[in-house]
């Protein structure tokens, strides 16, 4: 049947690294916002990840100045907790949406809805970076 087919499509990608990998590095990926695990947030990215968060805005290159990025955040007071909605997986690459409940002291708190393409290398590491969220995300 069709459904059949489709299944066959998928069984026939060969990924280098697995999805439950990919499941598990999302979800580590997620939670580090929560308690501000920049070194374990870190750890899960290529020294050359590229980053677009959101897509539009300055391009960040290299897991430096992404380390960078993410401790301004921190420094400047961000309180995030994510919460994945779903997660589709193909091959090396993944698309997730989530909904981040943000907080920025002395601004008050907002719900972004996000989606982001990731891109794993060989060694199941985040290699490239994609947020898509606009104004019709915001809650």
């Amino acid at each position: 049947m069709l459904r059949d087919i489709f299944l066959s499509t998928y069984e026939s990608i060969k990924p280098a690294v697995t999805r439950a990998h990919i499941e598990q590095t999302v979800r580590t990926y997620l939670s580090s916002y929560a308690g501000n695990d920049i070194s374990g947030r870190r750890s899960l990215f290529a020294d050359d990840v590229i980053a677009e968060e959101p897509i539009g805005a300055v391009r960040i290159e290299g897991l430096d100045a992404l380390t960078k990025f993410w401790q301004g955040s921190v420094d400047a007071g961000w309180k995030v907790a994510n919460h994945l909605e779903r997660l589709v997986v193909n091959g090396d690459e993944a698309i997730v949406h989530f909904r981040s409940d943000l907080t920025l002291r002395g601004e008050g708190g907002v719900t972004l809805e996000v989606f982001e393409t990731l891109v794993f290398n060989d060694k199941g590491r985040i290699q490239r970076l994609r947020a898509y969220n606009d104004a019709t995300c915001l809650s």
